[in-house]
This record gives structure tokens, C-alpha cells and sequence, in this order.
């Protein structure tokens, strides 16, 4: 990504010394190579970074408008000014590049058929976004203690089915287990995908007993700075950034769907949202014209036919997809002709559950999975490097 930032100049009395005038990439991870264009570049040219503490840069191919800089290994995080010395005077770039340090990790948390994953940012801030059912709460919890200690900092509900929403009402609860008592976990930001009044169960009923109830609806195009990384939302309440669609009344087409960047990677999260399968809304259309190709999608709906369409896959072009589904559930999932469409298109699946292993209920026997399908992981990660590098559940991507 290329950067044009307004040119603040510092030179002597004939105004001779550089002009700094771009930095390709703007952002860039501790070790990585940039190049800085600009005017007035000669041999005697040094350039450095000022923000957390003063950092040289190692020059090459110097030229009269143009030099490659390596930073340092050790470059910590943060936004710098980038700073070009010569022997006729001085330039700055104010906030010229961003350096990306540590890693992103997403925890997506075996919770039988349902979703909860668990977003750890560069610097230890966290987001849970769902929490599975009701009897994944101490699955859920167990996860946070051993991931980060404990620490929940936000969380995020993509809608409110109980296979999404009850393991955070567990959790919120807090230790005595009652709804709206003064040890109810209560983090400084709070999402729901839409507005809680479409559910009169007693579980939306315990959820709005929560103390600090209601949540936020985000607005969409909302870009929530993440400790290092940046998370946007793309839909909510059947709202994919153009209005309202038509006709929009059950809470899988009113999904938070949320886009996770760190490190030039894109994490695609969207909850149980649409994609025009068994008559619904076609919410996914609208979220691909914004997205752009990702990296990772975890997979709408479990792998059902209501999602996941071909146009969706075929937009996205994602490396891998992550499926959160139980072993021998009661919905059939994954869907065949979901996971025909990832064996078409050479999309490797990593799933929490193994999906039907025995023949039950109206299922049509055990799913078949693609050839480079991983299923029955249990919980595994996604590790986003700085760098860019992918790791999902132990694989380089």
C-alpha cells in the first residue's frame, strides 16, 4: 500500500537540503524493507525513524530520489516519523510507516455444534465473539484462562441463536452464575449483530439481564483499532453497508459479520450470515463486493446450504476455510454441496467436529469431506505474523 503524506521540510537558508515525499509499504513488520521516495538524495544521506525512541535505518540503491531501507529486527510496534538527513539539511515525513510487530491469534474454541472464537491482538487485548450454547460456557471460559489468563476485554455476538450467544451469557454471568449480580463480567465493549427484541427465549431473557445490558450495534464501516491489528464490520441487522435489505426477519440474515486485518492478512468472520441457499437473504453478495479476496473465512452457518455460495467463495478466494460444527449434530452439517464447492475450488477445510460420522436423523450417512479436509481438530488457532506468515492449526499456509 502506497502512502502520500503532506511534506514538512526542514532545510538550510537555500532550501537545498532532501524532500521526503512517500514510503512504500506504509505499514511493514521489525525487519522488513521499504522504499522511501523523495528529492535531494546523495551520498551523505541517513535516514531514521522517531516515535518509540530513535531507529537507524540500513540504506542501498541510493539514488537522487529514491533509497531501500531495512529496519532493524528489533524495531518495536508503533507509528514513526520517518526522518532523511544529508549534508544540506533535513526532511520529515510526520507519521510516514507503521511497523507491525508481534502476531494475531484467532482461537477457534470446540463447542460442539455452535461458534466461539477468541481474537488475541498483537498487544494481549482480546475479543470473544460468540460462545456456543449454553453448555459451552465452561469450555469458553477454560479457554480464556489458558489463553490470556482471564483477560476478556470485549466481546462480540454475532446473533442471538443460542448456539452463538449462550456460552457468553454464561461467561458474563461471572463466578455465581446469576444474570445481573455485581460479579457479572462486564467488558468495555459489547456487540450484537442486531436488536435482542426478535428473541423471547429464556436465554435472550437472561441475556438482557445481564448487568451492563444492552449491547452495541456497531455501525457498519465501523474500523475498530485492535491492538496493532484492525477489525471492521461489514454487516449487521441485514445491513451490508447499502441499507436494509427487503424481507430481512430471521437473525442468521442479521449476523455481525466482522473482517480481521493484521500484517496485509484479512480473517473473515460472519456468524451464521446468508447467502441466498433454502430461500434466504443474500447478504454474503453485498459483503463480497466490499471484502476482496481473504485469507481465512470461517465458514457462515456451519457449512450449511444457506450459505457459503459459490459467487461468496469464488469472491473471496480464501486459502483455507475454518468450519465450528459438532460431531453428529442434529442439522447435518457440513452440507455436501458446501463441501463439493470447496473440492471444486481447491479450499482447504479445518473443522473443530468430524460433522456426521454415524447416520442419524435425516442425514444422508456420514459427511464426506474433501480430500484436504482436517476435521475433528477439537479447538485450534490462527497465527498471523507480522510478516504476513499463516499458520492454521500447526500448517503454513
Amino acid at each position: 500500500m502506497r502512502l502520500l503524506i503532506p511534506l514538512l521540510l526542514a532545510c538550510g537558508a537555500a532550501c537545498s537540503g532532501p524532500a521526503l515525499l512517500a514510503v512504500d509499504p506504509a505499514q511493514v513488520a521489525a525487519g522488513g524493507v521499504v522504499n522511501v521516495e523523495g528529492q535531494g538524495f546523495d551520498d551523505t544521506l541517513a535516514l531514521h525513524l522517531e516515535g518509540a525512541g530513535s531507529i537507524s535505518l540500513t540504506l542501498t540503491d541510493v539514488t537522487p530520489t529514491s533509497a531501500r531501507a531495512a529496519l532493524p529486527n528489533n524495531t518495536p510496534g508503533g507509528v514513526y516519523d520517518v526522518v532523511a538527513v544529508t549534508a544540506a539539511g533535513e526532511a520529515r515525513l510526520v507519521g510516514g510507516l507503521t511497523v507491525l510487530a508481534g502476531q494475531l491469534e484467532a482461537f477457534f474454541v470446540d463447542v460442539g455444534q455452535g461458534d466461539a472464537t477468541l481474537l488475541v491482538a498483537p498487544d494481549g487485548t482480546t475479543l470473544l465473539l460468540d460462545g456456543g450454547p449454553p453448555e459451552a460456557t465452561d469450555a469458553v471460559r477454560q479457554l480464556v484462562d489458558d489463553a490470556v489468563g482471564g483477560r476478556l476485554d470485549m466481546v462480540a455476538v454475532s446473533h442471538t441463536h443460542a448456539d452463538h450467544l449462550g456460552g457468553i451469557v454464561g461467561l458474563l454471568r461471572g463466578p455465581d452464575g446469576r444474570a445481573g449480580s455485581d460479579d457479572d463480567i462486564v467488558p468495555a465493549l459489547r456487540w450484537i449483530g442486531h436488536d435482542d427484541d426478535v428473541c423471547d427465549s429464556q436465554l435472550c431473557d437472561s441475556y438482557r439481564a445481564l448487568r451492563g445490558a444492552p449491547f452495541d450495534k456497531p455501525a457498519v464501516g465501523t474500523v475498530l483499532p485492535f491492538g496493532g491489528a484492525t477489525i471492521t464490520v461489514l454487516a449487521r441487522d441485514g445491513d451490508a453497508g447499502n441499507g436494509l435489505f427487503a424481507d430481512v426477519d430471521d437473525p442468521n440474515e442479521m449476523s455481525l459479520a466482522l473482517l480481521v486485518e493484521f500484517g496485509g492478512r484479512k480473517l473473515f468472520l460472519g456468524g451464521d450470515v446468508t447467502g441466498g441457499g433454502i430461500d434466504t437473504v443474500d447478504i454474503e453478495a453485498a459483503i463480497a463486493l466490499v471484502t476482496g479476496p481473504v485469507d481465512v473465512v470461517h465458514l457462515n452457518h456451519h457449512g450449511s446450504r444457506t450459505s457459503s455460495s459459490p459467487g461468496f467463495l469464488q469472491a473471496l478466494q480464501p486459502r483455507a476455510v475454518i468450519v465450528s460444527v459438532g460431531t453428529d449434530n442434529s442439522f447435518c452439517h457440513p452440507d455436501d454441496s458446501v463441501l463439493e464447492r470447496l473440492q471444486e475450488l481447491d479450499i482447504p477445510a479445518f473443522a473443530t467436529g468430524a460433522g456426521m460420522v454415524d447416520d442419524v436423523g435425516d442425514c444422508d450417512g456420514p459427511t464426506v469431506w474433501p480430500t484436504s479436509a482436517r476435521p475433528a481438530l477439537g479447538t485450534f488457532s490462527l497465527v498471523i505474523e507480522a510478516d504476513g506468515d499463516l499458520t492454521l492449526a500447526g500448517v503454513s499456509l
